[in-house]
């Protein structure tokens, strides 16, 4: 990743803080960037392309740092609960929105592309890879996984992390045990 694109990544990062994610402009990321319009769009169509590459980029550093899908979980939970302002700000209201809807396709595709590369194979990787329909199996994963985490930010983050990562292994990994037998 080139300095440009860590730098509007950094930008909507720090914009996710302050604000929801619909009501963030591109001027504003550029502004917040310290960047010309004319460079965000040499490496993004839209905000939603931003947004898309951020995940996939903090997803793969998360998946990157966990050497088993149970150590990913615990990871990726404690990296939201580090960074609830932004997941607040990037969860809508309800979960019609476009944005829940964007943010379980952007996860399911960082799924498929992980279960394509990835080495290591944990059970949802394999069940996706192995799946008659990789992409559809990556749909019901990331379904299965934004679920939990909006419930947890249903609570308000009151529930401790322990029993929300306890809560998306009860959740997510029995159903990739089963699917791969």
């Amino acid at each position: 990743m080139n300095r440009t694109v860590r730098d509007f990544q950094n930008a909507l990062e720090t914009l996710l803080r302050k604000k929801p994610f619909e009501k963030i402009t591109v001027d504003q990321i550029c502004n917040e960037a310290l960047l010309h319009r004319s460079s965000f769009y040499r490496y993004f169509h839209d905000k939603y392309d931003l947004l898309e590459q951020l995940i996939n980029n903090r997803l793969s550093q998360l998946i990157a740092s966990a050497p088993t899908e149970n150590d990913f979980i615990e990871i990726a939970a404690n990296y939201l609960n580090d960074n609830k302002d932004i997941f607040r700000h990037l969860s809508a209201d309800n979960a019609n929105s476009t944005l829940y809807t964007e943010m379980i396709r952007i996860t399911s595709e960082v799924l498929l592309k992980q279960s394509e590369d990835d080495q290591r194979h944990g059970e949802i990787l394999k069940v996706i890879s192995n799946s008659e329909d990789p992409d559809l199996q990556s749909y019901a994963f990331a379904g299965a996984i934004m679920g939990c985490l909006y419930w947890w930010q249903s609570k308000n983050y009151d529930v401790p992390v322990e029993e929300a990562v306890e809560f998306v292994r009860q959740s997510v990994l029995p159903f990739s045990t089963n699917s791969a037998n």
